[in-house]
């Protein structure tokens, strides 16, 4: 039985939050604890009559074999063939609060019915946590979001493969978009070619922010692209919950000369930013030199910069600020943005990823990076 993350570094996180057992129920926490399983039926949309799927996954301090995961009994083939490695398995009745009872049953057969257990508060329902808290009067429920996307900070070799793959294929797929679009099309069309792309490649769509400018709406909408007209399409996808977010730049006809010096910033900036990228440098320096690349341009005033983490959550640990003094440890996965806004040109951006290594940085997606240019009529 092998046990797809790092059991030492959960026994710490907890030991450090005083918990006895992390409960865990997001379909993005579920996957990474059960090492990638999630009920298929269920992966596109939870709601099912007057209530919704519910699964969780619970894992003591210090025994993770005897972790449990709730799920219906309509899984019984896919955790077989996918060989779920958690031993106790429990059948619920459809809906929260039956999950929640199913859930209390694992909880007092390990011993569960006093000190503090981690929930996801922020997402679990409100029906379920309220049989939880009846059912388990003398149980702490205390929030274990910030310790799970601890737990997840730092991606191991079989996360930054997936994450490589993802990455090629949204920028592929949005190269592929550009190459097929044409002057007079819409941006709502122009969106829906890059989910088509993705599909293509197996990926799962989530987004694509499409502006043409010189406006700023990202909306994908009735809002056509001319020739002479820069666009950006920042898009993103995933596979198996892992997300890639990218943005490229296309323009009909060659940019003109402010547009081509604004994408040509927005280069120089990422690569500002990466040269401070690896293991042991603080946050803070990872957005002062950016944020500082950034401003030192006559069209400064417009610019904007942007670093975080990603990987099956955008926004997760590290946090980043001018002030962080958190250092970055290899295998974390930041996803790097420089935008101008320049009313007169329009929203010029390149977003990118990269990998943290001991001595520096991995990029992720490097493709499309210039200028799409599509033929004027």
């Amino acid at each position: 039985m092998t046990i797809p993350f790092d059991t030492a570094k959960l026994d710490r996180l907890m030991a450090e939050a005083d918990l006895g057992l992390v409960l865990a129920h997001t379909r993005h926490n579920v996957r990474y604890l059960t090492g990638g399983y999630y009920y298929h039926f269920h992966a596109n949309s939870t709601r099912m009559g007057r209530s919704q799927y519910l699964a969780f996954v619970g894992i003591p301090r210090s025994r993770a074999r005897d972790a449990f995961y709730v799920g219906r009994a309509e899984e019984r083939g896919q955790m077989e063939a996918e060989s779920l490695w958690i031993p106790g398995r429990i059948e619920a009745v459809r809906g929260t609060v039956t999950a929640a009872e199913s859930a209390v049953k694992a909880l007092r057969r390990l011993g569960f019915t006093s000190g503090r257990i981690g929930v996801e508060m922020p997402f679990l329902p409100a029906d379920a946590w309220l049989a939880l808290r009846a059912a388990l009067p003398k149980v702490e429920l205390v929030d274990a979001t910030p310790l799970l996307n601890e737990l997840r900070a730092v991606k191991s070799d079989e996360e930054l493969a997936i994450l490589r793959t993802v990455y090629a294929g949204v920028a592929g797929s949005i190269q592929a978009a550009f190459r097929g679009s044409r002057p007079g099309e819409t941006t709502r069309d122009i969106a829906r070619r890059v989910e088509r792309e993705m599909a293509e490649r197996d990926i799962s769509f989530l987004f694509a922010l499409v502006c043409a400018g010189p406006g700023f709406l990202r909306a994908p909408s009735s809002a056509t692209w001319e020739p002479g007209q820069v666009l950006h399409i920042d898009a993103g996808g995933t596979r198996r919950d892992y997300i890639a977010d990218i943005c490229r730049m296309g323009c009909i006809g060659e940019p003109g000369p402010l547009a081509k010096e604004l994408h040509a910033a927005c280069l120089e900036v990422q690569a500002a930013s990466r040269a401070v990228i690896r293991a042991g440098v603080p946050c803070r320096d990872v957005v002062q030199a950016g944020e500082a690349a950034a401003r030192g341009y006559r069209f400064g005033r417009y610019a904007r910069f942007v670093v975080h983490s990603i990987g099956m959550v955008s926004y997760e640990e590290p946090e980043f600020s001018p002030d962080s003094p958190r250092t970055l440890e290899q295998g974390m996965v930041l996803s790097v943005e420089t935008d101008f806004l320049v009313p007169e040109t329009g929203h010029v951006k390149i977003e990118d990823a990269v990998i943290v290594g001991g001595t520096g940085c991995e990029g992720l997606g490097d493709i499309g990076r210039e200028w799409q240019v599509i033929p004027a009529p």
